[in-house]
Protein backbone atom coordinates (compact mmCIF):
# COMPACT_ATOMS: atom_id res chain seq x y z
CA UNK A 1 0.00 0.00 0.00
CA UNK A 2 1.49 3.51 -0.82
CA UNK A 3 1.95 5.78 1.81
CA UNK A 4 -0.84 8.30 2.34
CA UNK A 5 0.96 11.82 1.78
CA UNK A 6 -0.13 14.35 4.45
CA UNK A 7 0.11 18.16 4.80
CA UNK A 8 -0.80 20.18 7.57
CA UNK A 9 -2.67 23.79 7.72
CA UNK A 10 -2.11 25.71 10.61
CA UNK A 11 1.42 25.79 12.78
CA UNK A 12 -0.24 26.82 16.16
CA UNK A 13 0.22 24.12 19.50
CA UNK A 14 -2.55 21.42 18.00
CA UNK A 15 -0.67 21.66 14.84
CA UNK A 16 2.84 21.17 17.09
CA UNK A 17 0.83 18.24 19.15
CA UNK A 18 -0.87 16.02 16.11
CA UNK A 19 2.49 16.74 14.17
CA UNK A 20 4.50 15.69 17.55
CA UNK A 21 2.09 12.25 17.37
CA UNK A 22 2.80 11.60 13.78
CA UNK A 23 5.92 9.48 13.93
CA UNK A 24 3.34 6.74 16.02
CA UNK A 25 1.10 6.34 13.28
CA UNK A 26 1.21 2.67 11.75
CA UNK A 27 1.35 4.48 7.71
CA UNK A 28 1.87 7.33 6.42
CA UNK A 29 4.29 10.51 5.92
CA UNK A 30 4.13 13.84 7.29
CA UNK A 31 4.67 16.03 3.89
CA UNK A 32 3.79 19.12 3.83
CA UNK A 33 2.89 22.60 6.15
CA UNK A 34 1.26 25.54 5.47
CA UNK A 35 1.75 28.90 7.34
CA UNK A 36 0.74 32.34 6.11
CA UNK A 37 4.34 32.93 8.08
CA UNK A 38 7.42 32.19 6.57
CA UNK A 39 9.34 32.07 9.43
CA UNK A 40 6.32 29.71 10.85
CA UNK A 41 6.18 27.08 8.34
CA UNK A 42 9.97 26.73 8.21
CA UNK A 43 10.57 26.52 12.26
CA UNK A 44 7.51 24.14 11.91
CA UNK A 45 9.18 22.13 8.76
CA UNK A 46 12.52 21.98 10.45
CA UNK A 47 11.31 20.98 13.64
CA UNK A 48 9.05 17.77 12.41
CA UNK A 49 11.38 16.91 9.44
CA UNK A 50 8.74 17.89 7.17
CA UNK A 51 9.87 18.23 3.71
CA UNK A 52 7.76 21.13 1.97
CA UNK A 53 6.86 24.44 3.79
CA UNK A 54 4.11 26.61 1.88
CA UNK A 55 3.43 29.82 2.51
CA UNK A 56 0.19 30.29 1.54
CA UNK A 57 -3.10 27.73 2.68
CA UNK A 58 -4.05 27.28 -1.01
CA UNK A 59 -0.22 25.95 -2.84
CA UNK A 60 -0.29 23.33 -0.01
CA UNK A 61 -4.30 22.81 -1.32
CA UNK A 62 -3.70 22.49 -4.79
CA UNK A 63 -0.19 20.73 -4.18
CA UNK A 64 0.37 17.13 -6.13
CA UNK A 65 2.42 16.03 -3.39
CA UNK A 66 -0.34 15.45 -0.96
CA UNK A 67 -3.47 13.10 -0.71
CA UNK A 68 -4.96 14.43 2.37
CA UNK A 69 -4.72 17.71 4.73
CA UNK A 70 -5.15 18.18 8.42
CA UNK A 71 -6.44 22.00 8.96
CA UNK A 72 -5.58 23.32 12.51
CA UNK A 73 -6.03 26.54 12.30
CA UNK A 74 -8.69 28.64 14.39
CA UNK A 75 -12.93 27.32 13.72
CA UNK A 76 -13.67 30.36 11.82
CA UNK A 77 -11.47 29.18 9.28
CA UNK A 78 -12.45 25.24 9.30
CA UNK A 79 -15.69 26.09 6.41
CA UNK A 80 -14.02 27.94 3.92
CA UNK A 81 -10.59 25.98 3.94
CA UNK A 82 -12.39 22.31 3.94
CA UNK A 83 -14.62 23.82 1.25
CA UNK A 84 -11.18 24.52 -0.47
CA UNK A 85 -9.56 21.11 -0.15
CA UNK A 86 -12.79 19.32 -1.13
CA UNK A 87 -13.16 21.35 -4.14
CA UNK A 88 -9.16 20.28 -5.05
CA UNK A 89 -9.91 16.59 -4.38
CA UNK A 90 -8.02 16.46 -1.05
CA UNK A 91 -9.46 14.19 1.67
CA UNK A 92 -9.90 16.06 5.10
CA UNK A 93 -9.07 15.95 8.59
CA UNK A 94 -10.41 19.09 9.99
CA UNK A 95 -9.80 20.16 13.59
CA UNK A 96 -12.86 20.09 15.83
CA UNK A 97 -15.72 21.75 15.53
CA UNK A 98 -15.84 20.86 12.36
CA UNK A 99 -17.44 24.40 10.91
CA UNK A 100 -18.71 27.00 13.34
CA UNK A 101 -22.41 25.97 13.70
CA UNK A 102 -24.76 23.22 11.11
CA UNK A 103 -25.70 25.20 8.40
CA UNK A 104 -21.73 25.09 7.55
CA UNK A 105 -21.42 21.51 8.45
CA UNK A 106 -23.96 20.31 6.39
CA UNK A 107 -23.06 22.25 3.68
CA UNK A 108 -19.69 20.71 3.43
CA UNK A 109 -21.16 16.98 3.81
CA UNK A 110 -23.15 17.64 0.93
CA UNK A 111 -20.21 19.05 -1.19
CA UNK A 112 -18.09 15.70 -0.02
CA UNK A 113 -20.68 13.24 -1.20
CA UNK A 114 -20.89 15.10 -4.36
CA UNK A 115 -17.44 15.24 -4.53
CA UNK A 116 -16.59 12.05 -3.54
CA UNK A 117 -14.23 13.54 -1.18
CA UNK A 118 -13.31 11.81 2.48
CA UNK A 119 -13.72 14.33 5.16
CA UNK A 120 -13.70 13.47 8.96
CA UNK A 121 -14.13 16.09 11.81
CA UNK A 122 -11.26 15.22 13.90
CA UNK A 123 -12.43 14.19 17.32
CA UNK A 124 -9.46 12.56 18.54
CA UNK A 125 -11.07 11.12 22.14
CA UNK A 126 -13.58 8.88 20.01
CA UNK A 127 -9.92 6.70 18.79
CA UNK A 128 -8.49 6.88 22.24
CA UNK A 129 -8.31 3.22 23.01
CA UNK A 130 -9.32 4.16 26.77
CA UNK A 131 -12.77 5.43 24.59
CA UNK A 132 -13.12 1.74 22.76
CA UNK A 133 -12.59 0.24 25.90
CA UNK A 134 -15.54 2.29 27.67
CA UNK A 135 -18.04 1.28 24.46
CA UNK A 136 -17.14 -1.93 24.33
CA UNK A 137 -18.18 -2.37 28.05
CA UNK A 138 -21.31 -0.21 27.92
CA UNK A 139 -22.42 -2.44 24.75
CA UNK A 140 -21.97 -5.67 26.77
CA UNK A 141 -24.01 -4.39 29.62
CA UNK A 142 -21.23 -4.80 31.81
CA UNK A 143 -22.53 -1.64 34.22
CA UNK A 144 -26.24 -3.04 33.13
CA UNK A 145 -28.48 0.21 31.53
CA UNK A 146 -26.51 3.22 31.04
CA UNK A 147 -28.41 6.20 32.74
CA UNK A 148 -26.31 8.94 33.44
CA UNK A 149 -22.89 11.29 32.36
CA UNK A 150 -21.22 13.78 34.27
CA UNK A 151 -17.98 14.71 32.15
CA UNK A 152 -15.63 17.83 32.70
CA UNK A 153 -13.26 20.10 30.95
CA UNK A 154 -11.89 23.00 33.23
CA UNK A 155 -8.53 24.54 33.05
CA UNK A 156 -7.30 28.08 32.86
CA UNK A 157 -7.12 29.75 29.85
CA UNK A 158 -5.55 32.64 28.54
CA UNK A 159 -6.63 36.22 30.16
CA UNK A 160 -5.13 38.22 26.43
CA UNK A 161 -8.50 39.53 24.65
CA UNK A 162 -6.87 39.03 21.55
CA UNK A 163 -6.33 34.87 22.27
CA UNK A 164 -8.18 33.04 19.86
CA UNK A 165 -10.42 31.60 22.30
CA UNK A 166 -11.28 34.88 23.76
CA UNK A 167 -11.90 36.42 20.42
CA UNK A 168 -15.63 37.09 18.78
CA UNK A 169 -14.50 37.24 15.52
CA UNK A 170 -12.30 34.08 15.80
CA UNK A 171 -15.12 31.72 16.75
CA UNK A 172 -13.59 31.85 20.52
CA UNK A 173 -15.58 30.46 23.89
CA UNK A 174 -15.54 27.03 26.19
CA UNK A 175 -18.40 25.46 24.44
CA UNK A 176 -16.96 25.10 20.67
CA UNK A 177 -13.41 24.54 21.79
CA UNK A 178 -13.63 22.07 24.58
CA UNK A 179 -17.47 21.96 25.52
CA UNK A 180 -17.42 19.97 22.28
CA UNK A 181 -16.07 17.28 24.21
CA UNK A 182 -18.60 16.57 27.04
CA UNK A 183 -20.92 17.06 24.69
CA UNK A 184 -19.51 14.33 21.99
CA UNK A 185 -19.05 12.08 24.90
CA UNK A 186 -22.62 12.16 25.97
CA UNK A 187 -23.99 11.83 22.19
CA UNK A 188 -21.33 8.69 21.90
CA UNK A 189 -23.60 7.00 24.19
CA UNK A 190 -27.22 8.33 23.98
CA UNK A 191 -27.31 10.30 20.70
CA UNK A 192 -29.01 13.63 20.20
CA UNK A 193 -30.37 14.82 23.49
CA UNK A 194 -34.24 15.38 23.38
CA UNK A 195 -33.84 18.65 25.99
CA UNK A 196 -31.38 20.97 26.45
CA UNK A 197 -30.72 23.36 29.66
CA UNK A 198 -27.56 25.43 30.35
CA UNK A 199 -26.66 28.08 32.33
CA UNK A 200 -23.37 30.20 30.97
CA UNK A 201 -20.95 32.91 32.50
CA UNK A 202 -20.46 35.19 29.32
CA UNK A 203 -16.87 37.23 30.12
CA UNK A 204 -15.90 40.70 28.82
CA UNK A 205 -15.03 39.75 25.19
CA UNK A 206 -18.79 38.60 24.64
CA UNK A 207 -17.63 34.82 24.78
CA UNK A 208 -18.80 32.14 26.91
CA UNK A 209 -16.07 31.34 29.47
CA UNK A 210 -18.04 28.56 31.53
CA UNK A 211 -20.92 26.88 31.25
CA UNK A 212 -22.90 23.74 32.95
CA UNK A 213 -24.83 22.03 30.59
CA UNK A 214 -28.13 19.46 31.33
CA UNK A 215 -29.04 16.97 28.42
CA UNK A 216 -31.90 14.71 28.57
CA UNK A 217 -33.60 12.15 26.71
CA UNK A 218 -36.66 10.80 26.00
CA UNK A 219 -35.36 7.02 27.54
CA UNK A 220 -34.49 8.91 30.25
CA UNK A 221 -31.16 9.40 30.40
CA UNK A 222 -29.54 12.40 31.56
CA UNK A 223 -25.91 13.81 31.05
CA UNK A 224 -24.21 16.49 33.37
CA UNK A 225 -21.74 18.46 31.47
CA UNK A 226 -19.74 21.66 32.58
CA UNK A 227 -17.33 23.21 30.84
CA UNK A 228 -14.50 25.86 31.58
CA UNK A 229 -11.79 28.66 30.55
CA UNK A 230 -11.63 30.08 34.02
CA UNK A 231 -11.51 26.97 36.92
CA UNK A 232 -9.30 23.92 37.71
CA UNK A 233 -10.95 20.37 37.48
CA UNK A 234 -9.86 16.74 38.01
CA UNK A 235 -11.87 16.39 34.55
CA UNK A 236 -13.03 12.96 34.90
CA UNK A 237 -15.67 11.14 32.92
CA UNK A 238 -18.41 9.13 35.40
CA UNK A 239 -20.89 6.99 33.46
CA UNK A 240 -23.19 5.21 35.85
CA UNK A 241 -25.65 2.39 35.26
CA UNK A 242 -28.11 0.07 36.93
CA UNK A 243 -25.10 -2.60 37.56
CA UNK A 244 -22.29 -0.79 38.36
CA UNK A 245 -20.43 2.43 36.99
CA UNK A 246 -17.32 3.52 34.81
CA UNK A 247 -14.76 5.71 35.40
CA UNK A 248 -12.29 7.70 33.06
CA UNK A 249 -9.01 9.19 34.44
CA UNK A 250 -7.95 12.73 34.31
CA UNK A 251 -7.79 14.12 31.97
CA UNK A 252 -11.03 11.66 30.51
CA UNK A 253 -10.72 13.07 27.01
CA UNK A 254 -6.88 11.93 26.59
CA UNK A 255 -6.72 9.39 29.64
CA UNK A 256 -4.61 6.03 29.49
CA UNK A 257 -5.99 4.28 32.28
CA UNK A 258 -10.39 3.66 33.51
CA UNK A 259 -12.23 1.38 35.42
CA UNK A 260 -15.48 -0.21 36.06
CA UNK A 261 -16.90 -0.78 39.47
CA UNK A 262 -19.89 -3.07 39.83
CA UNK A 263 -22.62 -2.52 42.81
CA UNK A 264 -21.06 -4.40 45.08
CA UNK A 265 -17.91 -2.50 44.53
CA UNK A 266 -15.14 -5.06 42.73
CA UNK A 267 -13.28 -2.94 40.68
CA UNK A 268 -11.41 -4.04 37.54
CA UNK A 269 -8.60 -1.38 36.06
CA UNK A 270 -7.18 -1.09 32.48
CA UNK A 271 -4.24 0.83 31.38
CA UNK A 272 -3.38 1.51 28.01
CA UNK A 273 0.52 2.15 27.26
CA UNK A 274 0.63 3.98 23.87
CA UNK A 275 3.02 6.86 23.37
CA UNK A 276 2.35 10.79 23.06
CA UNK A 277 -1.01 12.05 23.22
CA UNK A 278 -3.29 9.71 21.06
CA UNK A 279 -3.66 11.88 18.13
CA UNK A 280 -1.90 8.86 15.72
CA UNK A 281 -5.37 6.83 15.89
CA UNK A 282 -7.80 9.23 14.12
CA UNK A 283 -4.79 9.52 11.52
CA UNK A 284 -5.04 5.45 11.76
CA UNK A 285 -8.39 5.80 11.16
CA UNK A 286 -8.41 8.20 8.25
CA UNK A 287 -5.37 5.89 6.57
CA UNK A 288 -7.79 3.26 7.10
CA UNK A 289 -11.21 4.84 5.49
CA UNK A 290 -9.06 5.92 2.70
CA UNK A 291 -7.39 2.50 1.86
CA UNK A 292 -11.43 1.43 2.12
CA UNK A 293 -12.14 3.98 -0.43
CA UNK A 294 -14.93 5.35 1.98
CA UNK A 295 -15.40 8.78 2.00
CA UNK A 296 -16.68 8.99 6.08
CA UNK A 297 -16.03 6.81 9.37
CA UNK A 298 -18.12 4.71 10.45
CA UNK A 299 -16.83 5.32 13.97
CA UNK A 300 -17.18 9.20 13.96
CA UNK A 301 -19.95 9.61 10.98
CA UNK A 302 -20.97 12.95 9.04
CA UNK A 303 -24.27 12.42 11.13
CA UNK A 304 -22.39 11.83 14.21
CA UNK A 305 -20.41 15.29 13.76
CA UNK A 306 -23.67 17.23 12.71
CA UNK A 307 -25.70 16.04 15.83
CA UNK A 308 -22.73 17.30 17.99
CA UNK A 309 -22.84 20.82 16.32
CA UNK A 310 -26.58 20.65 16.20
CA UNK A 311 -26.76 20.68 20.12
CA UNK A 312 -23.74 23.08 20.10
CA UNK A 313 -26.16 25.84 18.01
CA UNK A 314 -28.88 25.39 20.23
CA UNK A 315 -26.85 26.23 23.18
CA UNK A 316 -25.33 28.73 21.87
CA UNK A 317 -28.98 30.02 20.91
CA UNK A 318 -30.20 29.66 24.23
CA UNK A 319 -27.18 31.78 25.91
CA UNK A 320 -27.89 34.37 22.59
CA UNK A 321 -24.01 33.52 21.58
CA UNK A 322 -23.78 34.58 17.80
CA UNK A 323 -20.65 34.62 15.74
CA UNK A 324 -20.00 37.67 13.10
CA UNK A 325 -21.85 36.34 9.94
CA UNK A 326 -24.39 34.34 11.65
CA UNK A 327 -28.22 35.08 11.95
CA UNK A 328 -29.83 36.20 15.19
CA UNK A 329 -32.91 35.04 15.58
CA UNK A 330 -33.69 37.55 17.57
CA UNK A 331 -33.23 40.40 15.55
CA UNK A 332 -36.37 42.18 14.05
CA UNK A 333 -35.51 41.94 10.34
CA UNK A 334 -37.33 39.01 8.24
CA UNK A 335 -36.21 35.18 8.25
CA UNK A 336 -36.51 33.30 4.90
CA UNK A 337 -35.14 30.07 7.43
CA UNK A 338 -37.98 30.54 10.26
CA UNK A 339 -38.54 27.41 10.82
CA UNK A 340 -34.71 26.64 11.75
CA UNK A 341 -34.92 28.94 14.69
CA UNK A 342 -38.74 28.62 15.34
CA UNK A 343 -38.60 26.79 18.85
CA UNK A 344 -36.14 28.72 20.04
CA UNK A 345 -37.61 32.49 20.06
CA UNK A 346 -38.08 32.23 23.79
CA UNK A 347 -34.63 31.98 24.36
CA UNK A 348 -33.47 35.39 23.54
CA UNK A 349 -30.59 36.80 25.59
CA UNK A 350 -30.00 40.21 24.59
CA UNK A 351 -26.42 41.36 26.37
CA UNK A 352 -26.31 44.60 27.81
Amino acid sequence: MKKVRWGIIGTGQIAHVFAGDFCHVKAGELRAVASRDKASADAFSDEFDIELAFVDYFSLINSNEVDVIYIATPHVYHYDLTKACILAGKAVLCEKPFTLNEAQSRELYDLALEHDVFVMEAMWTRFNPVIEQVVEWVEEGEIGNLNSIQASFNFIGPTDPNHRLLNLELGGGALLDIGIYPVFLAQLFFGKPDFVQNQAVIGDTNVDLFEQILLGWEGGQLASLDVSLISHNPNRAILSGSKGYIEIDSEWFRAKSCRIVTADNKERAVEFDFPGNGYQFEVDEVNRCLAEGVIQSPNHSWQDSLELIATLDEIRQDIGLYYPGETNPCDDHHHDDEDLHDHHHEHCHHKH
